[in-house]
């Protein structure tokens, strides 16, 4: 399937909006397209503030103008401030709902006011080495022990043996490699440190994993867009990008090796493969990376949205069900077109069931009829 810039299709969010609209009204929406509330009155929606994830950002942008056509007032302002950032503004109750690509950790867990909340998956990704380099297409072959010691600062240049040695007949350049990373607390950075780990025992040790690291060399930019631009805009760069954020910026994108051996393309049927093994409870080492199954993505990951589940305001309680059922069901749809991949339909109806443990004065708030019909 044909990689699309996110760009692209976000200016066509009009058209997905009225794609969107159709899909729900299948399930009992009213005339205009908009949920009914049960009652045979259009439920409009509440304005919700989000923030985390600047790896779900594209996603969670393009669902929330398509949900528009859904419920018009369901106007959601989402900040990408990264994972640390999200859970952060989560735990000080300051935003309606967290975005995080690692899931809660225990001392994460324990600062929280209250300890009910769910936390579920909403769609797939992968995190990508990417690179800048003239004349050097995608599709470079490497394994996790030279990547690590990429950034470890151990292999300095393009044409070093260990890189040669896996890709024979390739004209490699006698040209330094210069390494970009995120510089805030992220979860790219967490699922890619976390894998490095597994792959590398000396960065286990000298480094390990976690959502900001003591990067041995290389400079940091903010977000998957500062370490996309500072790739960009620098000959011999390489970094560690979302999928969607690498194609977007048109980079390189290199094939990893797997367990079996096989190196493997980034793709949406690669990162599918990779979220088979997905399961609830979610759990603080919850993760997808290096799957044994056949032609799975070795580095994809799973992005989280944490919610409280005792609401006092009504009319967000629904709106945040409505709007998180909706992605959890039509919005899978849409997940392609920016170069992510839906969760595997199984655990998407079992994420749909944490979404009911939202509770406004200890009542259940059900989805608006028309929503995940």
């Amino acid at each position: 399937m044909a990689v699309k810039s996110k760009w692209t299709v976000v200016a066509a969010i009009s058209a997905l909006a009225i794609i969107g609209a159709a899909c729900s009204g299948k399930g009992g929406a009213s005339t205009d397209g908009t949920a009914s509330n049960g009652g045979g009155a259009p439920f409009r929606g509440a304005a919700l503030t989000g923030a985390g994830s600047t790896f779900a950002a594209p996603m969670y942008q393009l669902w929330s103008q398509s949900f528009l056509a859904v419920e018009p007032d369901a106007k959601i302002n989402y900040q990408a401030i990264g994972s640390g950032g999200g859970i952060e503004q989560f735990t000080a109750k300051t935003v309606d709902f967290g975005a995080t690509d690692v899931p809660l950790q225990r001392d994460e867990i324990s600062a929280l006011p209250t300890q009910s909340y769910i936390q579920f998956p909403t769609c797939l990704g992968a995190v990508v080495f990417a690179y800048n380099v003239k004349g050097l297409q995608s599709g470079l072959k490497l394994d996790g022990p030279t990547i690590a010691d990429i950034f470890l600062g151990k292999i300095t240049t393009w044409n070093d043996p260990a890189i040669a040695a896996q890709n024979p007949g390739v004209s490699l350049p006698d040209e330094s490699i210069k390494v970009f990373h995120r510089a805030d607390e992220s979860g790219t950075t967490a699922v890619w440190t976390q894998w490095l780990s597994e792959e590398s025992p000396e960065w286990a040790s000298k480094v390990g994993a976690d959502k900001a690291v003591q990067w041995p060399i290389g400079s940091g930019g903010n977000g998957n867009d500062g370490v996309a631009a500072g790739i960009s805009q620098t000959e011999g760069g390489v970094g560690y990008l979302s999928y969607d954020f690498a194609v977007t910026a048109d980079l390189g994108i290199a094939d990893i090796k797997a367990p079996d051996g096989s190196y493997v393309t980034p793709s949406i049927d690669s990162i599918s493969k990779a979220g088979g093994g997905l399961s609830f409870p979610i759990r603080p080492d919850t993760n997808i990376l290096n799957s044994q199954t056949p032609g799975a993505y070795p580095v994809a990951s799973t992005t989280y949205v944490l919610i409280y589940s005792d609401q006092t305001d009504r009319a967000k309680a629904q709106t945040l069900v409505d709007f998180w059922t909706w992605a959890l069901t039509a919005g899978q749809q849409q997940t392609e077109q920016i170069n992510y991949a839906p969760l595997p339909s199984s655990f998407a109806t079992s994420a749909l069931s944490e979404l009911s443990k939202i509770t406004v004065a200890g009542a259940p708030i059900t989805p608006s009829s028309g929503i995940g019909g």
